[in-house]
């Protein structure tokens, strides 16, 4: 479905990415992890085209990203969700939700939105404006929002940042059952670790730019690159500093 495939981005003499390359299978989500700096939030947005790689290519279903206007990746099936909260605050929630249907028919709008605030229990607050709503609830407003636009590839930036841990615990969940129900594929970029090995079924980590780790959850926790650069323990035989 998404083929990242050497892909290079340089500011000046740094190198946010490092030839990364890897794919997202249908259905599948995939763990994007690595400790701040190492690249994540740069690579989503070349994938959603704020960035032009400096090398390397990205398809989405054998189509050129690089080829496809910002605006239109909607509608070819890509939407995203932001670390920081991107909402209309003066808007309700019901009114935040249809804005992500801009690339769809309006045919049907309505009845879908009212549908997915009602699968992420935000019908009690759907007439009542963003601004004031608790940040959890802020969070789910975001990905209804995403949901609007009937992805194919959801790209998932840090949804679990300033939520409690319950809180946390029921995103996996709801993630998995939207996964489920909808059919989409993710694109999942987070610190939590539990949430990322706990619904994550393929997991990337990079490291200043580069990939370092490709495999299962259950594998990352042992890999000693991973461990040095994410995980705060050093690597196997790495001398105690002194």
């Amino acid at each position: 479905m998404l083929d990242v495939t050497d892909v290079a981005i340089h500011f000046g003499g740094v190198r946010a990415l490092d030839g990364v390359t890897f794919g997202v299978e249908p259905g599948q989500i995939l763990g994007l992890i690595g400790p701040n700096g190492a690249g994540k939030t740069t690579l989503f947005n070349c994938i959603t085209r704020i960035y032009r790689p400096t090398a390397g290519t990205l398809r989405f279903d054998g189509e050129d990203l690089l080829t496809i206007a910002p605006h239109r990746l909607a509608k070819k099936g890509i939407t995203r969700t932001f670390q920081n909260l991107a909402l209309f605050s003066t808007l309700s929630v019901f009114e935040n939700t249809m804005a992500g249907g801009v690339s769809q028919k309006n045919r049907g709008l309505r009845s879908r939105a009212w549908e997915i605030l009602e699968r992420l229990d935000l019908v009690d607050v759907a007439l009542e404006p963003a601004a004031g709503l608790p940040f959890g609830t802020l969070k789910r407003v975001e990905l209804a929002r995403a949901l609007m636009a009937r992805p194919r590839l959801l790209l998932l930036d840090e949804p679990a940042g300033g939520l409690t841990h319950s809180e946390v615990d029921d995103l996996g969940r709801l993630l998995v059952s939207l996964r489920d129900d909808y059919g989409f594929a993710a694109l999942l970029v987070e610190h939590h670790m539990g949430l990322v090995l706990g619904i994550s079924d393929h997991v990337v980590a990079l490291d200043f730019g580069q990939k370092i780790y490709e495999g299962t959850p259950a594998g990352v926790r042992e890999d000693d690159a991973v461990v040095a650069a994410y995980l705060g323990r050093p690597k196997t035989g790495a001398r105690e500093a002194r």
